[in-house]
């Protein structure tokens, strides 16, 4: 059995990524917004071998392992679509960055355009709101708002999502086939 030493392990995410994983297959391109020292990354080359991983931080002195795309950039640059859309389009992005409200809608508007029809984009870590002491002073909307905006997406059939699902900890949206 494969181990894993990211944080996706021990929040319980890990048999949410395996089962899309095996949806999506081994060339799956995958982008993942939120570095730090990049053990997710290896992950996703781990499931993904025949794949593209871009992983995007701010910080420069993030570790991105051998053979992944470095990208510095804020989660809420204008910059950042532009910056990784080489690469695409997704199967998955992965918001694993600052857990703020504002930054995350903004990347998510960013980024969604990028996620190919039936493919998925996921907000990690969005129960932050619930704890007492992690608000951030002026950060609204918060991280419960900005997931809860995803049901908006099942609007109108076909035209966003096709489903929103929600997890302790993760919000994953999948974007709608395209229609013959």
């Amino acid at each position: 059995m494969i181990e894993f030493t990211t944080d996706k392990v021990h929040h319980g995410y890990l048999p949410t990524y395996l089962e899309i994983a095996a949806e999506i297959g081994s060339a799956g391109h995958v982008c993942e917004v939120g570095v730090w020292h990049g053990e997710s990354l290896t992950m996703w080359q781990t499931l993904f071998p025949e794949g593209v991983v871009v992983g995007v931080d701010h910080d420069p002195a993030a570790v991105w392992p051998p053979g992944t795309v470095r990208v510095v950039c804020s989660q809420d640059s204008p910059d950042l679509a532009g910056q990784v859309f080489e690469y695409g389009p997704y199967d998955l992005i992965v918001d694993d960055a600052s857990h703020r409200g504002q930054p995350t809608k903004d990347a998510f508007t960013l980024l969604w355009p990028l996620v190919k029809p039936g493919g998925w984009y996921v907000v990690e870590d969005w129960m932050v709101s619930f704890w007492l002491g992690w608000e951030w002073p002026g950060d609204t909307p918060s991280m419960r708002s900005v997931v809860s905006e995803f049901l908006d997406l099942l609007e109108t059939q076909g035209q966003g999502a096709s489903s929103v699902t929600y997890k302790y900890g993760l919000a994953i949206v999948r974007k709608a086939e395209v229609s013959p």
